[in-house]
Order: C-alpha cells, then structure tokens, then sequence
C-alpha cells in the first residue's frame, strides 16, 4: 500500500480498477500500444495512468528486459495500480512536472488522461522532453459527448434529476473532441509525424443503472457532489427511461464509445 494513500482513497482506486476498468476502459489499450508501436525491449511511461490497466498491458508487451513506469498525481489510483502489479514501477506525479530524464523512454502513452491535464502545453512539452529521439507518443482522447451518446443521455439524466453541476462533470472527458486542437499542442510541443485515428469499442456495464451509478458513487465525489442514499436510489430508478434501452437480453448494459488515437514521433 502507498503510504500516502488514505483508506478513502485507496477504495476509491479499487472500486475504479473494479469496475471502470473492466466495463470501459480495458478495451483501449491495444489501440494505444499499437500507436505507439510498444515492443520487446521498450522502456515505455504510462502519463495519468489511473489504477494501471495500459500500463499493465505494455509490461505484457515490453517483456522481462523492458522498462516500464506508470505516473498519477492521485494516491489512491497509485497505491491501487502497486497492489494489483507491484511488478511496475509506479509514480505520484503530475503530467506538467515528470521526474525523469530526459530521453528516458521508447514511448510514451497516455490513455483518457489529456483532459485532465492542468496546462496541457506544458504536459506536451514534458512527455516531449522525456521521449527518446525517435520515440513514440500515443494517447487516447474520447470524442465529443455526442459521439457517444450513451453518455449524452447519462448527462441527460443528470441535468433533470440532481443539478447541471452534476451534468457538466460528466461533460468533462469529453472536452476535447476536436483533435486538431490536440495536434497542434503536439506540434507546438516539438512533435512531427502527427495523426490520429478514430476508433469504436464496447463498453459493459453489469447494468444500465450501474451506468449512472458509477457516475453517482465514484465520479460526482470528486468533483464535491454527495449525494444520499436516498437520492441515488431516486435517480437511478428515474434513469430507466433513459437508459433502459441499453440493456441487453442478460440484463448487462452494452454501448459503443467512441474515441481518437492521437499518435506522434519525436524527431531524431
């Protein structure tokens, strides 16, 4: 456990590894590690690496002589990422300040995490800076809200029966939709052979009320909306209108998401 985790924050890392990861996440990483073109050997850094699901995927890929190291600025994500592959070297950092050499890795990737990014020109200039002559970047960004629709009505949801606040922190992954904006960071940054890709995958949830329930319990916290007990139990009952539709013959909750690949070189 990373002592400078509390307990809070360390369940908040499990529960997001538990069911995130899963239900939408893990089925990213072999884009991005295809777009960074991660091998044998490789040393690779994972930028805002959540609870480790694509730096997990690249240690399968770099093999016992490959480095590779996963950087979070949350304690929580990061003591939960070392209690599920201690076999990695996991960092508490930020994307705008790496604590690395400079021309440390083959590549670097980042999977949903420019969004977040404080100043993401001085995050480009960094994972810049850290990349070997002749590395690497890949990262993946989720295009806008409506091209992904389940999560346009997840919003939809949100906006009706708890707040706009509520609403608007669901909109935020989906912020930077336009990825010529994204290119021209990269560019800025130093980067040349810069492109991306639009890619769809399938995102399970158990159903379509843990959909929004997810959203309730694990993401509004975090943005300093608590909702009750007795408040979460109303609005996921209201969100069967919505969200129902989603739900298959199982009873899980199946949607497609949609996303780009950002990919770059730094040059020799």
């Amino acid at each position: 456990m990373d002592n400078s985790a509390t307990q809070g924050e360390l369940e908040a890392g499990r529960g997001y590894e538990a069911l995130f990861v899963p239900a939408l996440f893990a089925p990213w990483t072999g884009h991005v590690l295809d777009g960074a073109g991660v091998q044998d050997n490789d040393h690779v850094l994972d930028v805002a690496c959540g609870s480790g699901v694509l730096a997990r995927d690249a240690l399968a890929r770099s093999g016992q002589s490959g480095r590779v190291v996963g950087i979070d600025p949350a304690p929580g994500m990061i003591a939960a990422a070392r209690e599920t592959e201690p076999g990695i070297e996991w960092v508490l950092g930020s994307a705008e300040a790496l604590p690395f050499d400079s021309g440390s890795f083959d590549c670097t990737v980042s999977q949903f995490g420019m969004m977040f990014f404080q100043d993401r020109s001085k995050a480009a200039d960094e994972m810049y800076r850290v990349t070997k002559p002749g590395g690497k970047l890949a990262t993946a960004i989720w295009n806008s809200i409506d091209q992904n629709p389940a999560y346009r009505d997840i919003v939809a949801v949100l906006d009706e029966h708890v707040s706009t606040a509520a609403g608007d922190a669901v909109r935020v992954p989906f912020c930077l939709g336009n990825a010529n904006e994204v290119a021209d960071i990269l560019s800025q940054a130093g980067f040349g052979d810069v492109g991306f890709e639009t890619k769809t995958e399938q995102a399970t949830f158990p159903s379509s009320r843990t959909m929004v329930e997810v959203e309730l319990r694990g993401w509004l916290p975090l943005f300093g909306i608590n909702l009750s007990e007795e408040k979460i139990a109303d609005v996921l009952i209201k969100s069967d209108a919505k969200l129902s539709k989603y739900a298959a013959p199982s009873g899980e909750a199946r949607f497609q998401t949609s996303a780009y690949i950002m990919t770059a070189r730094k040059p020799h």
